[in-house]
């Protein structure tokens, strides 16, 4: 009997011994599961980051590419009509360019600037080994696309304009154009509602000198600059009654430039109303879309006409912009718009908050454009764009994982640079002293609180140089 107690006193510490043996296997086990998971994470993470380096390195490429391209066009513009395959050389010159151009595939860049391109691969970018370790980093894809059928760009308060040169494919005139869709601030997935408490219903305020507003779409001020065939840059008043405008350039329900000030809100009802008095603004929400007409647009180049702001209904939960207008253009003063002098300026007059917009061109209602590509709500197709941006679309991979970039540059003019501000103060505390001449141009405020009705003489809403007896020449 005591023999057998002993006996039982040992299986006891061997049943301890087993299950505190498995405990620490578990344990064991686990974290060396959590070791193997961190270290494929660790290595999934680096590929990504080289997968995302080539592809970023097809981008750089992708824009000496096109500066080639530039240079070649520059030096021999009738390439663009005259290429139509390749030259005997095969090799990189401005016929081979352009060819490349006029037919993308995923080698284009590696062509144009003389690189091996390996099929099924790519270009090389780097090869690295690390002990048994081998990562390879090649640019699969690289295509440079210069016929869009939108624009698309951001402003920021460190890049607060942009000035775009519309040109239009083969084809196209850019007088067939008659409408601009016009789209802002791309909505972010993790915002569930966006803050309009900068407009109240019933007047416009606007942002407090550095406070955020993150999740609300900004105050954007639209500008056409645009002229006919032939027109004078030193016009005048030739009639004061005849509506011309300042220097000449507005003619009733045509205009060679306008100022739209488009102000955001969440309100339906504001925006599809006007109000008066200190907050005055125009509505521009007509039954289920925000709508500007001609005659509008022309109106805010018109010295005999109060300009408001346009206030634009942002309520679209679908949409890939929280807000959007169509407007329709005016023609220019004496005849079709010129295809050399049609732009517009985009500015961020507040500074913020950050946004991008979308700009498309329409030939009209049910009509689609020369070369237009897919379709609209209006089953209009969009107008197509050459030149005016370039897309650069970009997949790079390492080892076994893909990264694709796609991103837009501009096709900027450089022998015709643009200005974008007259004048820039640095620091705190600048003073600019200057003597100057300010013309009577249109503004938010009522008539008679900045300046003074001097003219029996004008016709309504018109304004004269003080103490000019009426003669009406439009200074302030």
């Amino acid at each position: 009997m005591k023999r057998f107690k002993q006996f039982k006193r040992g299986a006891t510490s061997f049943y301890i011994v087993a299950f505190s043996t498995l405990i620490l296997v578990i344990i064991a086990a686990s974290f060396a599961t959590v070791m193997i998971s961190e270290i494929t994470r660790t290595s999934n993470d680096d590929l990504s980051q080289s997968a995302y380096d080539s592809a970023l390195a097809g981008v750089e490429d992708a824009k000496l590419a096109y500066a080639n391209y530039q240079r070649c066009i520059a030096n021999n513009p009738s390439l663009l009509d005259t290429v139509s395959g390749l030259d005997s050389s095969g090799g990189v010159s401005c016929n081979n360019i352009v060819y490349w151009m006029k037919n993308p595939s995923c080698d284009m860049v590696a062509k144009m600037l003389g690189r091996a391109y390996v099929e099924g691969q790519g270009v090389l970018i780097s090869e690295t080994i690390e002990g048994d370790n081998m990562m390879s980093q090649y640019d699969t894809c690289v295509q440079i696309n210069t016929k869009l059928s939108n624009y698309r760009a951001n402003l920021t308060s460190d890049n607060n304009v942009r000035i775009v040169k519309v040109q239009f494919d083969n084809g196209m005139s850019a007088s067939a154009v008659k409408k601009l869709k016009f789209s802002w601030y791309m909505k972010d997935a993790r915002e569930t509602s966006l803050n309009f408490s900068n407009f109240n219903g019933s007047r416009v305020t606007f942002y407090p000198v550095g406070e955020q507003r993150p999740s609300t779409p900004p105050t954007l001020v639209l500008q056409l600059v645009q002229t006919a065939g032939n027109f004078q840059l030193g016009g005048y008043n030739e009639d004061a009654n005849s509506g011309h405008g300042l220097n000449g350039i507005a003619v009733g329900d045509n205009t060679d430039r306008a100022t739209l000030f488009l102000v955001p809100t969440n309100n339906e009802s504001a925006a599809s109303g006007n109000a008066t008095g200190s907050g005055a603004y125009t509505g521009v929400y007509k039954g289920s879309k925000n709508f500007l007409t001609a005659d509008q647009v022309a109106k805010t180049n018109s010295q005999a006409a109060t300009i408001l702001p346009y206030v634009v209904y942002c309520g679209d939960t679908t949409a890939d912009f929280a807000c959007s207008v169509e407007i329709e253009l005016p023609d220019p003063v004496g005849g079709q718009r010129n295809d050399d002098t049609f732009m517009f300026l985009v500015t961020l007059p507040y500074g913020e908050p950050d946004t991008d917009f979308a700009m498309e061109f329409y030939c009209g209602e049910g009509a689609s454009c020369p070369n237009a590509q897919g379709d609209v709500n209006d089953n209009s197709g969009a107008a197509t764009m050459a030149n005016t941006q370039v897309s650069i679309d970009s997949t790079g991979r390492a080892n076994d994982l893909f990264r694709r970039v796609e991103t837009r540059i501009e096709s900027s003019d450089t022998s015709f640079p643009y200005t974008y501000y007259a004048l820039e103060l640095f620091g705190n505390g600048d003073t600019l002293k200057k003597n100057m001449t300010v013309l009577c141009e249109n503004n938010f405020y009522d008539r008679g609180t900045n300046v003074v009705y001097t003219g029996s003489g004008l016709p309504s809403g018109a304004w004269g140089e003080l103490g000019d007896g009426g003669s009406g020449n439009g200074n302030c």
